[in-house]
């Protein structure tokens, strides 16, 4: 299984009334990039926007490191530090 970013496109009337193309990146784990097109469109939130892609990156290193994908009994483990929490982020010391 390969990692993709698939960005894509909507227009949100809530905002600008809806001339402004918005944006969003959506993480999927795929075979290939025909697997990974297939699943975005059946996301919830793809769907409920009425999104359309705007490019696959199938994503398989990253600053010199291999990304490894292993199955997981957890379905999605995702952490998140907002604006704040990132401006007080402290070293790990060893």
């Amino acid at each position: 299984m390969k990692l993709y970013l698939i960005h894509t496109g909507y227009y949100d009337k809530n905002v600008g009334d809806g001339f402004y193309e918005q944006h969003t990146n959506i993480l999927i784990v795929a075979k290939n990039a025909h697997s990974a097109r297939e699943k975005v469109k059946k996301n919830k939130d793809y769907i409920d926007k009425k999104m359309h892609i705007d490019g696959i990156k199938e994503i398989e290193n990253v600053d010199g490191y291999k990304l490894q994908l292993n199955k997981s009994s957890n379905k999605e483990k995702i952490t998140s530090f907002n604006h704040y929490q990132v401006r007080f982020l402290k070293s790990e010391k060893k």
